[in-house]
C-alpha cells in the first residue's frame, strides 16, 4: 500500500537534491552527477524508512518518491523543445524510479529492529533435506 505522506516527503527530498545538483552543474560536473545519482536513492530511502512495512511497500514508496521527484525536476530544468523534454523526463522517471526502489529497500532494511530479526530467525524451524 502506498503511503502518500512518506512519498511526498521523499519527493521533496529528491526534488531539492536534484535542484542542488543542477545548481552545481556550472561549477563542477562530477559533483553534479554524484548528487544527481544519489538524489532518488536518498529520497527513496527516506520515504520507505518513514512509511515502514515490508520490502514490497518500501520499494514501491521509494520508487514513487525517487521517480516523481526526478520527473518534475527534469520537466522544470531541462532545456529544449517539448519532445526532447518529454523523452528525457520519461527515461529519467524510469531509471530514477529503479534507484528510488533500491533506496526504499535499503530504508526498510535499516528500519528493522535487530531484535525482531533475531526473533524471526529463532521462530523459523531448520530445513530438513
Amino acid at each position: 500500500m502506498v503511503n502518500w505522506t512518506s512519498v511526498a516527503i521523499g519527493f521533496v527530498v529528491t526534488f531539492v537534491l536534484e535542484t542542488i545538483s543542477n545548481l552545481f552543474l556550472s561549477l563542477d560536473v562530477a559533483v553534479s552527477i554524484f548528487i544527481g545519482v544519489f538524489a532518488p536513492v536518498i529520497g527513496g530511502l527516506i520515504a520507505a524508512y518513514w512509511s515502514g512495512g515490508n520490502f514490497k511497500e518500501g520499494a514501491l514508496n521509494g520508487g514513487l518518491a525517487g521517480g516523481l521527484g526526478t520527473l518534475i525536476a527534469a520537466i522544470i530544468f531541462l532545456p529544449g523543445n517539448l519532445i526532447f523534454i518529454a523523452e528525457n523526463a520519461v527515461i529519467s522517471f524510469i531509471i530514477n524510479g529503479i534507484l528510488g526502489a533500491i533506496g526504499g529497500l535499503i530504508g526498510i532494511i535499516s528500519k528493522r529492529n535487530p531484535k525482531e530479526k533475531e526473533e524471526a530467525l529463532k521462530e523459523e524451524p531448520p530445513k530438513e533435506e
